[in-house]
C-alpha cells in the first residue's frame, strides 16, 4: 500500500511537501506512511484517494474493484441468451492469454 501511494503521487507530479500540504498533514509524517512505518488514518486515506484520483480497493489492495464491480452490472444487465456467448468470449481470450 505505502509503495502504491508513493508511486502515484510520483506519477501525479507531486513533491512530498505539495502532497502533505495537499492532505494537511507534515512531510515527515507523510514520509513515514510512505516508507511504511506508520499507519494511515482512514480520513487521511480518503484524502489521498480524492487527491490522487485512486479507489481505495487500489491503494489498499492494489487492485481495481470497482472495475470488477462495473463489469458485474454490466453482466447482470445482459438477456440471458447471450450468456453462453460472453461465457464462450471469455474462454477463447483465457486461452489465447495463456498461450503466450
Amino acid at each position: 500500500m505505502y509503495a502504491r501511494i508513493r508511486k502515484a503521487r510520483e506519477d501525479a507530479g507531486y513533491t512530498r511537501e505539495k502532497f502533505a500540504e495537499l492532505l494537511d498533514v507534515s512531510v515527515s509524517y507523510l514520509a513515514e506512511v510512505e516508507r511504511g512505518r506508520t499507519n494511515v488514518s482512514v480520513k487521511t486515506l480518503i484524502k489521498i484517494c480524492k487527491v490522487l484520483g485512486l479507489s481505495a480497493d487500489y491503494v489498499l489492495f492494489g487492485e481495481n474493484r470497482e472495475a470488477d464491480t462495473l463489469l458485474l452490472e454490466k453482466i447482470h444487465r445482459l438477456d440471458k441468451k447471450y450468456l453462453p456467448l460472453l461465457t464462450d468470449l471469455i474462454n477463447d481470450l483465457l486461452a489465447l492469454y495463456e498461450k503466450e
